[in-house]
C-alpha cells in the first residue's frame, strides 16, 4: 500500500524570477585599470621620421644656401630683402598648410597693433643672425647660437629672479668657456664678426623669453604666431630697405646665385613648418636630441667645407660647448618633469 504524502501546494509562493527590487545587494567597487597607450603605428613612425629628414635637410640648406648668397658683394649689401623672401615663403607656406588636405594648424588672426612689438624684434633678431652667418665663419655661427642658452638663463635671473640648480649651474659654465676657446682666432680676425654674433645670439634670447610670454597672452600656437608675424615683419621693414639695402644688378649677378636664393627661401618655410610638426608629434627631448645633432652636422660640414684645421684647444672647446648644452637641456627637460 502506497503511504500518501501530504501535498505541498499552497505551501510554496510562485516566485518570479525576475530580479527583486526590495532587497538589493550592494555592488562591490570596482577599479578601472588605466588605459595603456596604444603603440605607434609604423605609418605615424614613418610620418615622424620623413619630418625630421625634412628639419634637418632644411636646416642645413638654410645656413649653406645664405653663406653663399651673401658671399656675392652685391646680394650682400641686400639683407633685408632677402629676409623678407624668406618670411614672404614662410608666410605662404604656412598658409597653405592651414588649407585642405593638410590642415596642419587652424590659422587664427590676431590685433595687428598688438603684433607690431613682437614683429619688429623678430625681423631685428633674424636680421642679425644673417649678418652674424655674413661676417663669421659657418662653424663659429652655429657655435655661437649655443650661447643662446646660457644667455636666457641670465636674463631670467637678472630680471624675473628665477634660479637654476647647481648642476645647471655648471653645465652653463662649462658651455661659456668651451665657446670662449672656440672664440681666440675669430676675435683676432674677424672682431666685428664676433660683435654681430654676440648681438645675435643676445637678441634670440630675448626674443625667446618675450615670444614665449606672448603665446601665452594671445592664446596661440607658435604656427599661428608665426603666420600673423610673417607678412606683417615684411611690411615693417619695406621702409628700411632705401636706407639699408642697395638694389642689385640682376643681369650681372650670377644665375646659379639667384637660385640659391630663391631656394633659401623654400627651405626658410620647411624649416618653420617642419620644426613645429616635430614638436607636435614627439616629445622635447627628441627634439633636443635632433638640433644637436644638426648642430654637430653644421660644424663638420662646415669646417670640412671651409677647409678648417681645428687646434686641440679648439677642439677641446668644442666638446665642452656641445656637452654642457646637452647636459643643461637633460637637466632642464628631468626638471620640467618633475614640476608637471
Amino acid at each position: 500500500m502506497v503511504e500518501k504524502r501530504p501535498s505541498t501546494d499552497g505551501l510554496v509562493d510562485n516566485v518570479d524570477p525576475r530580479e527583486s527590487t526590495e532587497f538589493e545587494m550592494e555592488e562591490l567597487p570596482t577599479y578601472e585599470k588605466p588605459a595603456e597607450p596604444s603603440p605607434v603605428s609604423l605609418k605615424d613612425k614613418l610620418i615622424t621620421c620623413f619630418w625630421i629628414s625634412v628639419n634637418t635637410l632644411s636646416t642645413l640648406g638654410l645656413i649653406f644656401l645664405s653663406k653663399r648668397v651673401f658671399s656675392d658683394p652685391q646680394l650682400k649689401q641686400c639683407q633685408l630683402m632677402v629676409v623678407m623672401w624668406h618670411f614672404t615663403a614662410t608666410g605662404l607656406v604656412l598658409f597653405l598648410s592651414t588649407l585642405g588636405p593638410f590642415r596642419a594648424f587652424k590659422p587664427v588672426k590676431l590685433n595687428v597693433w598688438n603684433m607690431m612689438p613682437v614683429c619688429a624684434f623678430f625681423a631685428g633678431y633674424v636680421v642679425l643672425g644673417n649678418l652674424s652667418l655674413t661676417f663669421n665663419s659657418i662653424g663659429f655661427y652655429q657655435l655661437s647660437k649655443v650661447m643662446t642658452t646660457p644667455t636666457v638663463v641670465l636674463i631670467n635671473f637678472v630680471v624675473f629672479r628665477k634660479t637654476v640648480t647647481k648642476w645647471m649651474l655648471a653645465a652653463i659654465l662649462t658651455t661659456c668657456i668651451g665657446v670662449s676657446f672656440t672664440m681666440g682666432g675669430e676675435v683676432k680676425t674677424a672682431f666685428f664678426g664676433v660683435i654681430i654674433a654676440t648681438l645675435a645670439f643676445c637678441s634670440t634670447a630675448l626674443y625667446q623669453i618675450w615670444i614665449g610670454k606672448k603665446i601665452e597672452d594671445f592664446q596661440v600656437s607658435p604656427p599661428q604666431l608665426l603666420l600673423n608675424q610673417a607678412p606683417i615683419s615684411v611690411c615693417l621693414l619695406i621702409p628700411f630697405v632705401p636706407f639699408f639695402d642697395t638694389i642689385p644688378n640682376l643681369s650681372a649677378v650670377p644665375t646659379n646665385l639667384l637660385w640659391s636664393v630663391c631656394a633659401s627661401g623654400v627651405m626658410a618655410s620647411m624649416y618653420n613648418l617642419s620644426q613645429f610638426l616635430i614638436i607636435g608629434r614627439t616629445s622635447a627631448l627628441t627634439f633636443n636630441i635632433v638640433s644637436h645633432l644638426k648642430t654637430i652636422l653644421i660644424l663638420s660640414i662646415g669646417w670640412y667645407s671651409e677647409g678648417k684645421i681645428l687646434s686641440p684647444r679648439e677642439w677641446l672647446g668644442v666638446l665642452l660647448a656641445l656637452g654642457g648644452g646637452w647636459v643643461y637641456s637633460h637637466l632642464a627637460l628631468k626638471a620640467k618633469k618633475q614640476a608637471k
